[in-house]
């Protein structure tokens, strides 16, 4: 494997800094034992974790990447199932989330948050029958409006329920292939689907 040497401490010392970070020794080293493109995906995601931190400490990029291992070890789940959309469950299509904590909220009122303004999201929780193997899909936004062929800006349009007619009429009873993340509970996360 070819090393590259133009990413040295220094090359990765000018990146933090860059960041508006200073950085330990110690974890400047541990930086130095990675792939450029792992620096970088470490320095994005410190300033999502730890956005207050002044100087980077190697416990804190330890915390990142044992995320980074989890997340990837999650990856190694991914696997296709066949079979068939049988019904698409309550709190599919349009739906508002809590800026502050994501979760599905009704009539812009969150049970941890009270009165808040909701985001207008696209997802789908649908019944999956892969021959003697049942599962719940869920759907986030970017496969919503492929699988069902509608953007958000075109479900908020178009309104609640005829949004969820619409991803009605483009699932159910039809035959796929869908691809994705294995969850506990039963729960598929997925990442592609095509018609069979």
């Amino acid at each position: 494997m070819k090393m590259d040497y133009s990413f040295s401490s220094e090359g990765i010392l000018k990146k933090v800094l860059g960041y508006g970070y200073q950085i330990e020794p110690a974890a400047l080293n541990m930086l130095e034992s990675l792939g450029e493109e792992k620096v970088i995906d470490v320095l994005d995601a410190f300033t999502n974790k730890f956005p207050d931190t002044i100087v980077i400490e190697g416990k804190q990029i330890e915390a990142i990447l044992e995320k980074t291992a989890s997340k990837e070890a999650a990856e190694t789940n991914k696997f296709a199932l066949y079979g068939k959309i049988t019904q698409i469950y309550d709190g599919s299509g349009l739906i508002q989330r809590c800026p502050k904590c994501n979760r599905w909220i009704i009539d812009d009122f969150c049970m941890v948050h009270s009165d808040v303004e909701g985001i207008w999201d696209l997802r789908i929780k649908a019944r999956f029958d892969a021959g003697k193997e049942r599962r719940t899909l869920i759907f986030k936004k970017d496969i919503t409006e492929k699988s069902a062929n509608i953007t958000l800006e075109e479900a908020k349009k178009l309104g609640e329920a005829a949004t969820l007619a619409r991803i009605k009429e483009a699932l159910v009873n039809r035959n796929f292939k869908v691809g994705g993340i294995e969850l506990s509970g039963g729960y598929f996360l997925v990442k592609d689907i095509s018609e069979v």
